[in-house]
């Protein structure tokens, strides 16, 4: 298919823009909670200046780093989303999924070793896109995974099946699985499952449905409760 008529194709199936405005509202708020929290805690610094070991000054010099790098994650988030949005049908070139994956792979090693967890996958089709957005939807589909582990090691398997004029890929892990309730709105800018527990923004999966959806696919999940969990996700065949 040339660049110019999968342009076409892709802008036929483009979905609607986002409300940019409850993004943006969700996103200064949880700037603001990390921005106040450090300039607190500084304050208090400041006023301790003199005392040569004041009582607390490690409580909260750890707010402060804890702070900074939340808005660090955000931010990093924030660019993420933004360039996902910038995609472009007409720039698109081969991108092989397994030699991606296999990258992603070697990125993760120290974390899929930490959590001794094991990463198995099948020949993963070529397809046509941005391999560097591509790539980063299978980080994030394997992090999180990796992430929301249950007791036992996580077990994650990567597979591919060609359905017509689409590849159907799933990400499929033994986790504690999703509520039902919640298996759309984990796709939500900043809805996170377990609160605070766990580091990051909540953009993860916002950022895999925006980039997939402007490779002419889709995401979504199954899972039940305590039986681990599955990402299905589609992409047009090269």
């Amino acid at each position: 298919m040339s660049s110019k008529k999968r342009a076409e194709r892709y802008a036929l199936i483009m979905p609607p823009e986002p409300d940019i405005g409850e993004f943006l509202l969700h996103a200064s708020h949880d700037l603001r909670t990390a921005l106040r929290a450090i300039r607190v805690s500084a304050d208090l610094l400041l006023k301790d200046r003199r005392a040569a070991h004041a009582a607390g000054d490690a409580e909260r010099l750890g707010l402060i780093a804890d702070g900074a790098h939340k808005i660090n994650l955000l931010a990093d988030g924030i660019a993420s989303y933004a360039i996902a949005h910038q995609i472009r049908a007409e720039l698109f070139q081969p991108a092989p999924l397994d030699v991606l994956f296999r990258t992603v792979l070697a990125k993760l090693d120290e974390e899929i070793r930490a959590n001794n967890a094991s990463v198995t996958y099948d020949k993963l089709p070529r397809v046509s896109g941005d391999p560097d957005r591509l790539m980063e939807v299978l980080e994030n589909l394997l992090r999180n995974a990796l992430r929301h582990r249950g007791a036992d090691p996580p077990e994650i398997r990567i597979a591919g099946e060609r359905r017509s004029e689409n590849w159907l890929l799933a990400v499929r892990d033994n986790g504690p699985g999703v509520p039902s309730p919640y298996l759309e709105s984990i796709f939500r800018p900043f809805v996170r499952l377990h609160g605070n527990r766990l580091p990051g923004p909540g953009l993860g999966l916002t950022i895999c449905r925006a980039i997939l959806e402007r490779h002419g696919g889709r995401i979504w999940a199954e899972s039940a409760e305590g039986a681990g969990s599955a990402f299905l996700f589609i992409l047009p065949a090269d």
